[in-house]
């Protein structure tokens, strides 16, 4: 419980996605501005990746995820609060160090405590967060519908995650880990370690750039309205959950072809974003690519900790998933935001069948 929420306390770091378009329209600013606020979580990650286990090895992994989590409490406020976008950015850089720190700590401190049930728990604890994502897109798209600001309702929300977590969490003993010698960025050469962290790479900028991008995809190629675009854009967290939560049913069924499978699905509902018409399509389209993209992570990340798992030891790990995921939220966002300043927003998501279609045939089954 106290991971799940430690992950709603996260999502509300990037739900700054939901307003994206607000901000746009309120400051005037770039795609590549706008991809920014986004890609600022990516740098965070990075850092921490580089960075982290020496915090975490210095104060613990509890001290580290508290100031993760009053970090983000605090970025929050900034860019609720922000009267220009340069503040509203240091808001969502704030945001994006502290959830980068939850990221970094949170895989091996499950991996600890769960052991070879890690995937499945993993999948478990990374749904929940659908729901506090749905939470953000129909409360804030409910007040921008009815013309009310969408700052109070967001910083109400974080507010409620922040207490709840303060309170489940304060009781719980957090698995401190184990450490091998000093960190180091070596393991990097050996094939075992490099293959499977790319596979994450490529399965975050596959589901995160299009997750950072929907409202504002809905809103400007679907021609929704600021508050219907960030209700129907819910739909992407709701089946992410959902797939999640399903993960076991699905390995049971389709077994080692679940993560090509699941790229193919992504690929498809975002090509059915790009070229169909209408808005519903849009959505449809949309539905397709968040149960598409709810088992990537999970199912990369642990096929990374078992195949480079002799060579790294859990706090590695994480570190090693934090670069994974920041290279990717650093780039995606960023990269569809350049682009869509050149061809549009509608043809820039095209990038995301492209890299699901990279996914799906190098990571498919080999037997």
């Amino acid at each position: 419980m106290s991971s799940a929420l430690g992950y709603c306390m996260l999502v509300a770091g990037l739900s700054v996605g939901v307003v994206l378009g607000e901000l746009r329209d309120q400051f005037h600013i770039s795609g590549v501005i706008a991809a920014l606020h986004g890609s600022t979580f990516g740098i965070g990650l990075l850092v921490s990746g580089i960075w982290g286990v020496r915090l975490v090895d210095r104060v613990g992994r509890r001290t580290a995820l508290g100031g993760a989590v009053a970090a983000i409490a605090v970025g929050v406020t900034l860019l609720c609060l922000g009267p220009a976008w340069p503040v509203t950015l240091f808001g969502t850089a704030l945001t994006g160090g502290g959830g980068a720190m939850v990221v970094m700590v949170m895989p091996g401190l499950i991996s600890d405590h769960h052991g070879a049930h890690r995937a499945t728990a993993f999948a478990a604890v990374n749904g929940v967060p659908g729901l506090a994502g749905l939470a953000f897109s129909l409360i804030i798209g409910a007040f921008l519908s009815a013309g009310r600001s969408w700052r109070p309702p967001y910083m109400a929300i974080t507010a409620g995650f922040l207490v709840a977590l303060a309170i489940v969490a304060w009781p719980v003993e957090v698995p401190k880990g184990d450490r091998q010698g000093t960190f180091s960025l070596a393991p990097f050469r050996e094939k075992a370690v490099l293959v499977p962290w790319l596979h994450i790479v490529n399965a975050v900028l596959a589901e995160f750039t299009v997750g950072i991008w929907a409202v504002t995809y809905l809103h400007e190629v679907g021609h929704a309205g600021a508050g219907a675009a960030a209700v129907l854009a819910s739909v992407f967290g709701v089946m992410m959950f959902l797939a999640r939560i399903a993960l076991p049913r699905l390995l049971a069924r389709f077994g080692a072809a679940t993560l090509s499978l699941s790229f193919l699905a992504l690929g498809t509902g975002a090509l059915i974003m790009c070229v169909v018409p209408g808005l519903p399509a849009k959505v449809l389209g949309l539905t397709i690519v968040g149960f598409g993209g709810g088992p990537l992570y999970p199912l990369t990340v642990d096929a990374f900790y078992a195949k480079a798992g002799d060579r790294l030891d859990s706090v590695s790990m994480g570190a090693f998933c934090a670069l994974a995921s920041g290279a990717a939220v650093t780039v995606g966002p960023l990269a569809l935001g350049i682009t869509a300043d050149s061809v549009g927003l509608r043809w820039a998501l095209l990038v995301v069948p492209a890299l699901a279609l990279l996914g799906a045939i190098t990571q498919r089954p080999r037997h």
